[in-house]
């Protein structure tokens, strides 16, 4: 049950999209939405522009004047989010902390049922990461469900759940069961192994749990690896939203920690809830 959402706001449309993902939930599930802008508090005590890790600069305190310029941006920011989400139905609260990004919006975000957060960031035209390096940081130290969003909206209709019996695979499982049957989308749930007694063995977990639900599920089995198996099955049908389990999934140390995935989760322009 989700009855708090966590959503990361700065001035970027991967942000924007992500409000709209939260307001939706927050509207299924009657839950109210806390948009959280950080003021990043290296930059009180660094020069910008600076890479934080060199030792050869000595630190310099930011003037005030600049300083108190990204306050007021910041303010603007939540500002334009509360306006943008008056009259929607739900209940809204805007936050403003001083912190390390990343691990603000994971340490605060411990109190919330939900995370949801942009892949990229308001400096993403400056990289070339599939992942914001903050975004990739919060998802690394997340002990809470983070749905991850793209630039551009899109209506949510159908769901992929990739599912390997793992704990974090079953914390998923009811996630996704619950956020499906709230919202009236189909389900699908694939396994990825060599092996199809394996494979149906792990599938039929699934499927003891889901038959207490009125659902729409098609259940599929592919073999090779886990991940190629995953983005050729969603290329040849796609779904709107893919949720996994984050922790000691192999798809996703690749997706999000692995240096190899980067064109993969390119690939994969969809949102991604992942769950610990």
């Amino acid at each position: 049950m989700i009855k708090s959402i966590l959503v990361a706001i700065d001035s970027s449309p991967y942000a924007a999209t992500a409000k709209e993902h939260a307001v939706r939930l927050a509207r299924l599930y009657d839950a109210r939405v806390v948009g959280i802008h950080v003021l990043d508090v290296r930059l009180l005590e660094m020069p910008p522009y600076l890479d934080y890790t060199y030792e050869g600069i000595p630190m310099t305190p930011m003037p005030l004047e600049i300083l108190e310029g990204f306050r007021n941006k910041g303010d603007r920011t939540l500002a334009e989010f509360r306006e943008g989400t008056e009259g929607l139905g739900v209940q809204v609260e805007a936050l403003m902390e001083e912190g390390v990004p990343a691990d603000t919006i994971a340490d605060v975000g411990e109190t919330h049922d939900l995370i949801v957060m942009g892949k990229r960031g308001e400096h993403a035209r400056w990289g070339k990461d599939m992942l914001g390096s903050i975004t990739e940081a919060v998802v690394r130290r997340s002990t809470t469900p983070v749905l991850l969003t793209e630039a551009n909206p899109v209506e949510l209709r159908n769901v992929e759940l990739l599912y390997d019996g793992s704990p974090a695979a079953n914390h998923a499982l009811k996630l996704a069961a619950d956020i499906v049957t709230q919202a009236g989308y189909s389900l699908r749930v694939l396994t990825v192994s060599d092996d199809p007694e394996e494979g149906g063995s792990i599938q039929a977990e699934a499927r003891a749990y889901l038959e207490a639900f009125d659902l729409a599920v098609e259940y599929r089995v592919l073999p090779g690896d886990v991940a190629m198996a995953a983005l050729a099955d969603l290329e040849e049908e796609p779904v709107d939203l893919v949720v996994m389990g984050l922790r000691g999934h192999s798809l996703i140390h690749r997706l999000v920690l692995g240096s190899s995935s980067e064109h993969l989760m390119r690939e994969l322009a969809v949102p991604v809830l992942l769950v610990p």
